[in-house]
């Protein structure tokens, strides 16, 4: 029998401990770890594309044919990240066209919980909606959140000509209300301003550039003119790019006070309680608004609390929101915050 040191014996033992723990993870987890080991207690990235599961001829959230679970893993690890709530993109469901736009949010929803059990701790999953479709949005909230456990809800801030505010959503609300989902709202093109209406957007510039932000910040005032932000309490809305340009609006729209078209009587029906507070209960990642600029503009109006750390992530390289947010000037417990403890306290499985 072979005789063993102190050294040897710990060495065998951690050996075993090392294929025992193997055995029981899946082949695509073990290819991570033999060349870069997970990330823990790290960032939490809540501004997280995802792709679509192979071959089925959609987009999803991914921002480039080249995406793969695997690489995104890679860019984690090399930058911190311990965890991505994938969003896997808006579904645009059409009357014409209902089953289909089902199938395209349990293809995105059902991949996005593939890829978070190959990958245990790496995804979550703000699960993909039908929202032009309220029948298969309730169906899928409940699919979503009973079978999938799905972390949340990701949708877009406008449907054909419905902003988030629009009355016919209603019951996508009250069903997300009565679940006190998160709701995270990412911008997309709508068809008031597009490359076919606006001229400037024919010069190699795009809708992020401008009608993203400002499409954030028209989904936010529907939402609030239009009470839902009051009716609905238990929803917690995130907004994608520290809200847009809405930060640079609220004191704007508060001024109308003397403004005879619109008048304090008309700003207290639409804000009772006025509408920086109306805009305090809202939460917001930082992706593309790292800036002290947007950051300060943010933070006199919301508390540090209802901030979160995202990247859009494959849009972006991970690396481009760790370092313009680490050289903003934060407390350590602000920038802890921001980091992890904010998105832990929404998402609590996370913690």
């Amino acid at each position: 029998m072979r005789d063993f040191n102190d050294a040897s014996r710990r060495e065998f033992l951690g050996s075993l401990a090392t294929v025992g723990a193997g055995m029981l993870l899946p082949a695509s987890v073990l290819a991570q770890r033999s060349t870069v080991p997970p990330a823990r207690k790290g960032l939490i990235d809540v501004h997280h594309h995802i792709g679509p599961a192979p071959n089925t001829g959609q987009r999803g959230g991914g921002g480039s044919v080249n995406w793969s679970p695997a690489k995104a893993v890679e860019e984690m690890d090399r930058n911190g990240i311990a965890t991505g709530i994938g969003y896997p993109g808006p579904v645009q469901s059409t009357p014409s066209d209902l089953d289909r736009g089902r199938r395209q949010a349990r293809e995105l929803n059902e991949y996005g919980t593939q890829i978070a059990g190959d990958y245990r701790g790496r995804f979550g999953l703000f699960a993909a909606l039908p929202v032009a479709d309220i029948d298969g949005s309730l169906k899928e909230i409940e699919y979503a959140v009973d079978a999938l456990n799905a972390d949340g809800f990701g949708i877009a801030t406008s449907y054909g000509d419905m902003w988030l505010g629009d009355s016919k959503l209603r019951p996508i609300w009250t069903e997300l209300n009565r679940r006190k989902a998160v709701v995270y709202v990412h911008p997309n093109d709508d068809r008031c301003c597009t490359p076919s209406t606006l001229t400037y957007e024919k010069q190699g510039i795009s809708g992020p550039w401008l009608e993203w932000p400002v499409n954030t910040a028209r989904t936010i005032l529907s939402l609030m003119t239009n009470g839902i932000t009051r009716e609905f309490p238990g929803i917690r809305f995130i907004f994608s790019h520290g809200g847009g340009v809405m930060p640079l609006l609220i004191h704007r729209i508060a001024g109308f006070t003397d403004w005879d078209a619109v008048g304090p009587e008309r700003l207290r029906a639409l804000f009772p309680n006025g509408i920086e507070a109306e805009f305090r209960k809202l939460y917001f990642e930082g992706a593309q608004a790292y800036s002290p600029v947007n950051m300060d503009a943010l933070m006199k109006l919301v508390p540090a609390s209802h901030i979160l750390f995202g990247t859009d992530y494959d849009r972006f390289p991970i690396a481009h929101s760790v370092k313009l947010f680490a050289a903003l000037r934060l407390s350590s417990n602000v920038r802890r915050a921001i980091e992890r403890d904010n998105a832990v306290t929404l998402l609590p499985r996370w913690a």
